[in-house]
């Protein structure tokens, strides 16, 4: 049996979707998997570890997910993977390892909560026996070089490096850099995944929340996800072609324009933003209501909203079902799943 310890170079790679993916995959394949995250700086109510233990557990004869302990304090990680509650994260793994053919463990991060670099994620990898998969987020100046040296003293249990989220213009230079690095380490690389929108893609609920908006009446579909922003104002082509582009969007519009509104409804608008603080009229009202359109209200104007959903992004990283099920998609198309797969069976 196998153990793939995935370890992302710093908080907010993907991780959590990739191991999501691989589970998926090895699925559909007809292997057996298990997963465990080791450590949590909220144990009990992690949402990575709930979200893939239901995954898993949807599978028939699958193992239940352990729960994670507390994330050990930069320094103290070596000492406490040496003691008892090493022995004791051995002891969990061994079990799942008796009932999967591939335990999925979602490791520590190369970088400690802190944004130093630590050892916990190679420390793990040797007391497991485990294979590792190194996933990078793509920024402006990652340094792959630097990146790989950070795991040089796991290199023979790497079982494959990615980069994700990286730009579509970057993706051939991005993938050059990340082979000519790999081959003189002897490493394999699994391959770079492009920038996504539905990746970033955030809740009606969220961008309530976000704006501080009120509902303007009972609020439907606020799970939908919106992956896309548009703002309703003068524009020289008709409704439909403008507002009928694309699907999953918000419309950014003040709340006395109808004119606006109508069309966006007519469009598959998902959700509509009502700037300026005042009320649709009544057949706006009941049309979004028929067509279960969410109508949120705003006392900022349109410019200063637009701003304002600028910083949402940020929010956009937490997983789920939907975001797992894209990313697998992703996975499919961009890395050689078939070279990892044989790198760990």
């Amino acid at each position: 049996m196998t153990v793939l310890q995935v370890v992302g170079d710093r908080h907010g790679t993907g991780k959590t979707c990739l191991v999501g993916a691989i589970l998926t995959h090895l699925a559909a394949t007809g292997r057996s998997t298990a997963y465990f995250k080791p450590f949590s700086d909220h144990p009990q109510t992690d949402a990575d570890q709930a979200l893939l233990s239901t995954l898993v557990a949807a599978r028939d004869g699958a193992p239940q997910s352990p729960q994670p302990i507390q994330t050990p304090q930069e320094g103290a990680a070596a000492t406490m993977l040496t003691g008892p509650a090493g022995q004791d994260l051995l002891k969990v793994v061994g079990d799942l390892e008796s009932s999967a053919d591939v335990v999925l463990v979602e490791g520590p991060d190369l970088t400690s909560p802190g944004g130093r670099p630590w050892s916990p994620p190679q420390e793990l990898a040797q007391l497991l026996n485990a294979r590792v998969l190194l996933l990078a987020g793509h920024i402006n100046e990652l340094d792959i070089p630097a990146l790989l040296n950070q795991v040089d003293g796991i290199s023979n249990r790497i079982a494959g490096v990615a980069v994700n989220n990286v730009p579509a213009y970057r993706l051939h230079a991005v993938r050059q850099g990340l082979e000519a690095a790999a081959d003189a380490r002897g490493l394999s690389v699994l391959g770079t995944l492009p920038e996504d929108r539905p990746m970033l893609a955030v809740t009606v609920q969220q961008i309530a929340d976000h704006l501080g908006g009120t509902w303007v009446q009972e609020s439907e579909n606020t799970d939908a996800y919106i992956d896309r922003f548009l703002i309703g104002g003068n524009i020289m082509d008709s409704g439909l072609t403008y507002f009928g582009r694309f699907p999953n969007q918000a419309v950014i519009t003040r709340a006395e324009r109808p004119d606006i509104q109508m069309s966006c409804l007519m469009t598959g608008t998902r959700c509509l933003v009502l700037t300026g603080g005042g009320e649709p009229i009544e057949y706006v009202k009941a049309e979004a209501l028929q067509l279960e359109v969410p109508l949120i209200q705003v006392d900022g104007g349109t410019l200063e909203t637009a701003e304002a959903l600028g910083s949402l992004l940020n929010q956009a990283d937490p997983p789920s079902l939907r975001k797992i099920a894209r990313f697998a998609e992703l996975t499919q198309q961009h890395l050689d799943l078939e070279a990892l797969t044989s790198a760990i069976i």
